[in-house]
């Protein structure tokens, strides 16, 4: 039986290579949940990550968002400044794929931390703590395009062959939205694994029959597909939530993202569980929320 993405363990995530990482989302069929959380601000929750929360609603891949990965601290939701994580205990604690935003941002963009931005000593500093994948994207206001994300691609493969590379936009990014399906294949050439667009609905335009397009071009080249919901409709109801969920399924997507607005930096918990049982079906998603670790 070929090995889904929602069967590994952390054990699985710890000697898996990148190709076999890469065909384990692919043999999941569009069952693969990103789930997205901002690690500068604290938790809804004490006591607990959101990492930990994501991975406890059905998370396969979680990626933190304005992570300084020169200063690679995660907060918790506590009366010490001084109580934060680390990466290790973050992978420890939630037996997951782990991976962080870097930002492509131009010269002149200068109110954003080195530590989240893409050079050779941050791509290096990645690979350090342990991270597993880097998506290479922009926040708003950033100035991110295509063409920086291109850049981006080639430089993290100049400095390595074995982490993996999600790459795309998720929405506007302060430049507008720029999906142009034709620079798709150079993503592919400069070495991405992943290429990610908005999902249907989120992003004006931007319907389901535009979201099949993208995952049949993104796989015509060779790279796998993820339909990203970066808009803060990741607070809106449920029912949106599946909404969307059916049409990146039947777009073809290898990877649904939920972003971070919801509540302190996660989206709310009972919408991660509803994209996880409209995508995989009860079984699957109460497997995963038990936490295989």
């Amino acid at each position: 039986m070929q090995k889904r993405i929602f069967d590994y363990t952390a054990q699985d995530f710890k000697t898996a290579s990148r190709n076999q990482l890469v065909d384990s989302i692919k043999n999941s069929e569009g069952r693969t949940i990103m789930v997205e959380n901002v690690v500068a601000i604290a938790p809804p929750i004490d006591m607990v990550s959101g990492a930990e929360i994501a991975a406890a609603f059905g998370a396969d891949m979680i990626t933190l968002n304005c992570l300084d990965v020169m200063n690679p601290i995660i907060k918790t939701l506590s009366e010490s400044p001084d109580d934060v994580m680390n990466i290790e205990q973050i992978k420890a604690l939630t037996g997951r794929l782990i991976g962080c935003n870097l930002e492509p941002v131009p010269s002149n963009v200068t109110h954003v931390d080195v530590g989240r931005t893409v050079t050779k000593e941050t791509i290096e500093q990645a690979i350090k703590i342990g991270l597993n994948y880097v998506m290479l994207t922009g926040n708003p206001g950033n100035c991110v395009t295509q063409e920086t994300i291109l850049d981006a691609i080639s430089l993290v493969r100049s400095v390595s062959k074995d982490i993996i590379v999600i790459a795309g936009k998720m929405h506007a990014g302060g430049v507008g939205n720029d999906y142009n399906l034709s620079i798709i294949d150079q993503f592919a050439e400069a070495g991405a694994d992943v290429m990610m667009f908005p999902a249907p609905y989120t992003t004006p335009g931007v319907d389901s029959n535009l979201a099949k397009s993208m995952m049949m071009k993104v796989h015509d080249s060779g790279m796998l597909g993820m339909l990203a919901i970066g808009t803060s409709q990741e607070g809106a109801t449920e029912s949106y939530i599946e909404k969307v969920a059916m049409a990146c399924k039947a777009a073809g997507a290898d990877i649904v993202h939920i972003g971070d607005g919801g509540y302190s930096g996660i989206a709310p918990p009972e919408n991660i569980m509803r994209l996880g049982i409209t995508l995989r079906g009860r079984r699957h998603q109460y497997k995963r929320m038990a936490n295989r670790r």
